[in-house]
């Protein structure tokens, strides 16, 4: 797996379905049959993952919206994103490379 540093560029995986439903984002996984939702914070990543976004990016944008510090911010984020990674839902490399 790579590791994710702030310059690392994250980009959400086509290839799952999705749905809104209340407050919460539903996904599936038609390759690996499985199911996620997302509320709050999540659902927030997920939706700015539609486009390719740093680490460091990402943690700017939530850390204004959320009234954080963007290292604050980066810390709280970053085993939720190393999770998409893990299952496979978004794509993370290098700079210029999602």
């Amino acid at each position: 797996m790579v590791a994710i540093l702030p310059d690392t560029t994250l980009v959400r995986i086509g290839e799952l379905l999705s749905t809104e439903l209340d407050d919460e984002t539903v996904l599936m996984s038609i390759e690996a049959g499985r199911y996620y939702g997302m509320a709050g914070t999540a659902r927030r990543i997920w939706a700015l993952l539609a486009a390719p976004h740093t680490l460091a990016d990402l943690s700017a944008q939530l850390s204004l919206e959320f009234q954080v510090t963007p290292a604050q911010c980066e810390q709280e984020i970053l085993p939720f994103l190393e999770e998409l990674v893990k299952e496979g839902m978004v794509r993370a490399g290098p700079r210029g490379d999602g």
